[in-house]
């Protein structure tokens, strides 16, 4: 039962967090949560984990019936720079049932996410965050942090602009004593 209770707990406050995106980051702002980083549409973002690093970039998000859908553009970096790889697609349900008092419930957990972004030889939980942001996890499976994975968002529009060596780049990862901020984006490396 108290795991039942903690997975519904755990649903909630992972669908809250697109409501809080779209209230709290403006257009160009990054979301840092413990568990995850909300990015802006059109804003590469850096992904480490071990001996690789990879970058996805969202391309647009579009709401749909069945829920919000974010299309992206998936690099690896190797041999002195980026190269495209994939593009596709993730999404964000709308809730499925509405219980007493308008309260939003899906039938369980992996519900809140789309397939998983596959990032060189592991994967990372996203999904869509409102128009004009996307969210990627730390976790590998629904609620199962990697703590091998940091995520640096950036700036940057166009892969070509990546500079690796960067100073300012800020890495983050998984840190359950965070606490959710919103960063402008031309603030970010301040």
């Amino acid at each position: 039962m108290k795991i039942l209770i903690i997975i519904l707990l755990l649903a909630i406050v992972i669908q809250a967090i697109p409501a809080m995106a779209k209230q709290k980051i403006f257009r160009d702002g990054v979301g840092i949560a413990s568990f995850c980083v909300v990015t802006p549409v059109g804003r590469v973002l850096l992904i480490d984990r071990d001996n690789f690093v990879g970058a996805v970039k969202f391309l647009q998000n579009e709401e749909r019936a069945d829920g919000t859908y974010s299309k992206y553009e998936y690099f690896e970096y190797e041999k002195g720079g980026f190269r495209k790889v994939r593009e596709g697609e993730v999404m964000l349900k709308n809730p499925s049932d509405v219980g007493k008092g308008g309260w939003f419930f899906h039938h369980g957990p992996s519900e809140l996410l789309g397939p998983p972004i596959k990032i060189g030889n592991f994967t990372l939980c996203a999904a869509a965050a409102g128009l004009e942001h996307a969210t990627v996890y730390f976790w590998s499976k629904p609620h199962k942090v990697d703590q091998r994975v940091k995520m640096a968002p950036t700036p940057w529009k166009e892969i070509k602009e990546v500079d690796l060596p960067n100073p300012q780049i800020k890495w983050f990862s998984y840190d359950k004593e965070r606490e959710w901020k919103v960063v402008p984006i031309d603030k970010l490396w301040d």
